[in-house]
């Protein structure tokens, strides 16, 4: 641009150098050239925060009861899962709610097993119980079922979290 005006291209042109120099500097360089000229930024290091929780919450807390439940979002199925005492919360996507919440729950045990936890007690509603009876007697956990007609109401109240926070993230 300034080439052409510097050489005259254009008769009666009110553009003058020092007008593109102003534009350039409070609107910088064009965005198209610089996406087409320009490599991709080097990205800022991100570092691992992970930390070693203490040990006092490993002497007072070791057992954990996990509330369990189902619920679907847009035609898809999950398990939610969220512990009362460090209310860490799992959602783990499930194709069948017949079969495949015992793969489920072995994945939410491997979390808590890991992180040096132990899940003694499940509370969920009745229709998890005759899925979970041979499973859990292997394993040394209680379930702790609703009344009949009944919903674990922390774990229905996760489900209502989630489903928000869902909705605000697809809004």
């Amino acid at each position: 641009m300034k080439y052409a005006i510097r050489s005259g291209l254009t008769k009666n042109c009110p553009i003058t150098e020092e007008a593109i120099n102003h534009a350039k500097a409070i609107f910088g360089p064009d965005a198209s050239t610089l996406k087409g000229k320009s490599t991709r930024p080097t990205p800022k290091k991100t570092y691992d925060d992970f930390f070693n929780p203490p040990e006092e919450l490993y002497q007072h807390n070791r057992s954990i009861t996990i509330c369990i439940d189902h619920m679907e979002i847009e035609n898809a199925k999950f398990l939610t899962c969220i512990d009362t005492t460090v209310r860490y919360g799992s959602c783990i996507p499930v194709q069948n709610l017949k079969t495949d919440p015992v793969f489920a729950l072995d994945k939410i045990f491997r979390c808590y097993n890991k992180a040096g936890f132990q899940v003694k007690i499940i509370k969920c509603d009745w229709a998890f119980i005759p899925l979970m009876d041979g499973m859990l007697d292997n394993m040394g956990v209680t379930t702790d079922p609703t009344a009949a007609g009944d919903h674990e109401p922390t774990a229905e109240r996760n489900n209502g979290t989630l489903k928000e926070r869902v909705r605000v993230a697809l809004a």
